[in-house]
């Protein structure tokens, strides 16, 4: 990415977000530069970690639907 990217900012501010859950499948878990802008990562299902503890199930920063057990967090995906 340029300097002149309207973007540039969000990658070289320092600011990372902190990932709670990890899924080796996911385009946003695996790019460094969603944590580096400091968007909203992936996050845990409440169903899966009710089920099985912490931080379990992953459910993708751009979509509602648990990608382990299906269970959906919200009204729809967001496409």
């Amino acid at each position: 990415m340029k300097a002149s990217d309207p973007a540039y900012w969000m990658l070289s501010n320092g600011h990372t977000s902190t990932p709670t859950v990890f899924d080796r499948n996911c385009y946003i878990c695996r790019d460094p530069e969603y944590a580096q802008m400091g968007v909203s990562l992936c996050r845990p299902c409440p169903a899966c970690t009710k089920k099985q503890g912490t931080n379990a199930g992953h459910i993708p920063a751009d979509d509602v639907e648990c990608s382990v057990c299906g269970y959906e967090d919200g009204p729809g995906d967001y496409e």
